[in-house]
């Protein structure tokens, strides 16, 4: 299942929800990240240290809500995932 989601600058973001491939708990690929192996596990296995810091969004789903994936959040999109997950994809 994949969520289609537009920033302000009108750039499209896919957020997958499949746990098939390595997926952080924002809905994005670890694999397709250029840093994964190298600097980075992914934040599952790096319980949301990151190599750049805390990672807000691991924080709030994981440790505020108790969830596995941000989609099943009733708050899904919110101003914190929009924020970060910008951020994080370089937008």
């Amino acid at each position: 299942m994949k969520s289609q989601i537009s920033n302000e600058s009108n750039s499209n973001i896919t957020v997958t929800k499949d746990t098939d491939a390595v997926k952080a708990v924002c809905g994005l690929n670890c694999a397709d990240c250029r840093f994964y192996e190298d600097q980075c596990l992914g934040c599952r296995k790096q319980k949301g240290r990151m190599f750049w810091g805390l990672c807000p969004i691991y924080y709030c789903c994981v440790y505020e809500k108790g969830m596995k994936f941000c989609a099943n959040c009733s708050e899904f999109l919110c101003q914190r995932y929009l924020d970060q997950i910008t951020t994080s994809i370089g937008l």
